[in-house]
């Protein structure tokens, strides 16, 4: 059980002297008439915060959450048509997949909104949907959206990869064998995720009773291993999560895209004096640019996530349960937007730069078409000899 200094330390008004009878058991009484008045000179109100919030939870995650089930499930299938023994097809395919858990990470994040609505249509008597979240916490699911970092280091990996290709087009051949670049994407993102694991444990769920309304309410707090392991918790989710990783990734795509047009300009205006055999193919061009254009949407989304951090640094207020408590959550969910953005769109990315990925794409949806066309021809002419008939 949680104690109510725990509570009062993440933020919660609990009363510690009760003098309520009918609080339920197993739940701590707490009062929320007056929670505004703890950040006097925060910029976003209670009222904003809680209507983006419900946006946010309700309409944009769940809608991230089905475009990336349909743009990444069909950039695996594509790139396994292609074939996982090349090497680019091996980087992209397992970018897809970790952007797929990213997003499902996201959705088991904030389910709990949805599905509540959807309970208290159904049973008005219920006020929020505790267990939902209750399982995601107590199963450490919040860990899934590890694969952010994942989706990361794996693009950060992409963009040396392809640099390396235009710079060395014949050593990349023979040096980054499709078994090399498979153990370099497991030995950096697994530990990637398995940390991210150890972050979530921080959060609890405990049942708290609020005497103002009546409402019975299911809210994440922490648990004994983060006050036992707060420092080393603190340090992966702030420094390492928050600053190194997103730091190294952006410099990292940043610099070997810079390096890979720069070279692409440079090898183009050679071809049309002479031509080599050290030059990229037209297929290893396209697939430059391609990653190029994935580059530059990685980039876009990262920016707001490093610039939040790099803020909270010179800004010791804005934190959870800082006077900028609202403030913080809400551009946590900014960042949080643009994380889900990145792992939905590397599709349209794909289907504008990549001539094979668009052919094999098209080529689906044609073969879905006429599939469907000719499982209702038969009806259709079934229907047509009954009327003669």
């Amino acid at each position: 059980m949680v104690s109510k200094t725990e509570l009062s330390t993440f933020g919660l008004n609990v009363v510690h002297n009760s003098t309520v009878s009918n609080v339920p058991e197993g739940c701590v009484e707490v009062n929320t008439y007056n929670l505004s008045d703890q950040y006097p000179d925060d910029l976003v109100s209670q009222e904003t915060f809680l209507t983006l919030s419900s946006i946010h939870s309700g309409v944009v995650v769940p809608t991230f959450f089905l475009i990336s089930v349909s743009t990444n499930t069909i950039n695996m299938i594509v790139f396994y048509k292609h074939g996982l023994r090349e090497r680019f097809n091996l980087c992209v395919f397992c970018l897809a997949f970790a952007d797929f858990m990213n997003l499902s990470g996201a959705f088991l994040s904030y389910v709990q909104l949805p599905t509540s609505i959807i309970v208290k249509a159904i049973t008005p008597d219920t006020t929020t949907l505790g267990p939902v979240m209750k399982g995601v916490l107590d199963y450490h699911l919040l860990g899934f959206n590890g694969f952010n970092w994942a989706s990361q280091l794996i693009t950060a990996i992409v963009a040396c990869e392809r640099c390396y290709c235009v710079v060395r087009p014949l050593k990349s051949q023979t040096v980054l064998s499709t078994k090399t670049m498979a153990g370099i994407i497991f030995t950096v993102c697994i530990p990637a995720v398995a940390g991210f694991f150890i972050v979530t444990s921080r959060w609890n769920q405990v049942c708290t009773f609020d005497s103002s309304t009546g409402s019975i309410t299911f809210v994440p707090t922490a648990t004994k291993f983060y006050l036992q392991n707060r420092q080393l918790v603190d340090i992966l989710n702030g420094t390492v999560y928050g600053l190194a990783l997103p730091g190294f990734c952006m410099t990292v795509v940043t610099v070997m895209t810079i390096i890979t047009v720069v070279k692409l300009k440079q090898m183009a205006k050679w071809r049309e004096t002479t031509s080599s055999a050290g030059a990229l193919s037209a297929k290893e061009v396209g697939l430059t640019r391609m990653l190029v254009g994935t580059s530059a949407l990685f980039i876009s989304c990262a920016t707001p996530a490093l610039t939040l951090f790099t803020a909270i640094l010179f800004v010791p207020g804005l934190r959870l349960s800082g006077p900028y408590n609202y403030t913080f959550s809400v551009l946590i969910k900014v960042y949080e937007i643009t994380s889900l953005i990145n792992s939905s769109f590397n599709f349209f990315v794909y289907y504008k730069f990549g001539t094979k990925f668009r052919e094999t794409v098209n080529k689906m949806c044609h073969c879905a078409t006429t599939c469907k066309s000719k499982q209702t021809a038969p009806r259709q002419r079934n229907r047509s000899s009954t009327i003669r008939f």
